[in-house]
C-alpha cells in the first residue's frame, strides 16, 4: 500500500460523519465492480455536494440512488455492512477526487465462524450477485429490448441461479405462542409461520440469505421468530400453505422467488 493511501485511510478514519450512496433498487449500498480489477466497491464522500453530483449521475443513468450520511457512531454498523455484502473496497472521494481503499485497511471486522449445522453468518457471493442482478434490472426507463442489456442480464441472472442453488438459507418460525421449548420433531398448533403480502395480495413467506438480513427482519416486529437453516432443496417442501412464493431478503434487495422458479431450479439441480 502507497504512503498516500494510508494517509488517506486516516483521514477518512478521523471523519464525524461521511456520505455515502444506497440504491432504491435493493436498499443496499450501491455497489459497483471496477472493470479493470474486478473489485466490488462503494463509494464514499467526505463532501454532501459531491455525493450528491455522482447520486445524480446515477439516476441520470436510470440507477435510482439517494445520498445517506452516516454518522461516527453508526460507522461500524455501516461497515460491518459492506463486508456482509461482499463489498472488498471503498472508493474514497476526498473533495478532490476518489481514492481506491481496501476495506480491510480501514476497518478490521471480527466476524462469527460458520458451520454446516450452524445458520449462515453470511453469504456475500449471494448478496453481491443479487445486488447486481437487481440493480440492473430494476432500472426505470431503459429499453428492455437491448441486445446488450439482455444479454447482461441473462448472465447475472445464470450468475445468480447458481448461488442460489449453492446457498443455505434461514426460514423464520414465530415461536411467540409456543409454550416451553420447541420441539421441532413433534407438530405444535402455536407454531406458526410469518408471510407477506405483495401489492397484488399474493402471499410470499420470507426466506434469508444471512442471519444479518434475518435479524433485520426480526427487528421490525413485536413477534419472536427463531430461525432454522434449510438447503435450496428443502425450500420447496418448507413453502407455507397458499404462499405464491419466497421474499428473499425482504429487508434488503426483496427478491421474489415463485414457488415454480424454485421447483424448476431444484429438479435442474438434483440432476
Amino acid at each position: 500500500m502507497s504512503t498516500d493511501n494510508r494517509l488517506m485511510i486516516k483521514n477518512l478514519q478521523k471523519l464525524d460523519h461521511f456520505f455515502s450512496i444506497t440504491s432504491r433498487s435493493t436498499n443496499l449500498t450501491y455497489a459497483q465492480c471496477d472493470e479493470t480489477t474486478y473489485d466490488d466497491q462503494a463509494f464514499l464522500f467526505s463532501q454532501e455536494e459531491d455525493a450528491k453530483e455522482f447520486c445524480g449521475k446515477l439516476n441520470e443513468n436510470s440507477f435510482p440512488s439517494m445520498v445517506l450520511k452516516v454518522e461516527r457512531d453508526q460507522m461500524q454498523k455501516f461497515y460491518t455492512g459492506l463486508y456482509l455484502t461482499g463489498v472488498n473496497r471503498v472508493a474514497f472521494h476526498n473533495g478532490t477526487g476518489f481514492s481506491y481503499l481496501p476495506l480491510e485497511a480501514i476497518v478490521t471486522l471480527k466476524l462469527p465462524e460458520q458451520g454446516e449445522k450452524t445458520p449462515p453468518v453470511m453469504n456475500t457471493a449471494l448478496q453481491l450477485t443479487g445486488i447486481y442482478f437487481l440493480q440492473e434490472l430494476r432500472r426505470p426507463g431503459v429499453d428492455s429490448k437491448d441486445p446488450e442489456r439482455l444479454k447482461k442480464l441473462r448472465e447475472l441472472e445464470q450468475e445468480l441461479m447458481a448461488d442460489l442453488i449453492r446457498s443455505r438459507f434461514i426460514l423464520a418460525l414465530d415461536i411467540t405462542d409456543v409454550r416451553g421449548k420447541l420441539d421441532l420433531k413433534k407438530p405444535n398448533p402455536d407454531l406458526k409461520m410469518p408471510y407477506l403480502k405483495n401489492p397484488a395480495g399474493d402471499i410470499l413467506q420470507p426466506v434469508f440469505s444471512d442471519l444479518w438480513e434475518f435479524e433485520k427482519f426480526r427487528g421490525k416486529g413485536s413477534r419472536r421468530l427463531q430461525p432454522v437453516t434449510v438447503p435450496f432443496q428443502g425450500l420447496v417442501p418448507s413453502l407455507i400453505p397458499n404462499a405464491k412464493g419466497y421474499a428473499l431478503n425482504p429487508s434488503g434487495f426483496n427478491l421474489v422467488l415463485m414457488k415454480d422458479k424454485v421447483e424448476l431450479m431444484a429438479k435442474q439441480a438434483g440432476k
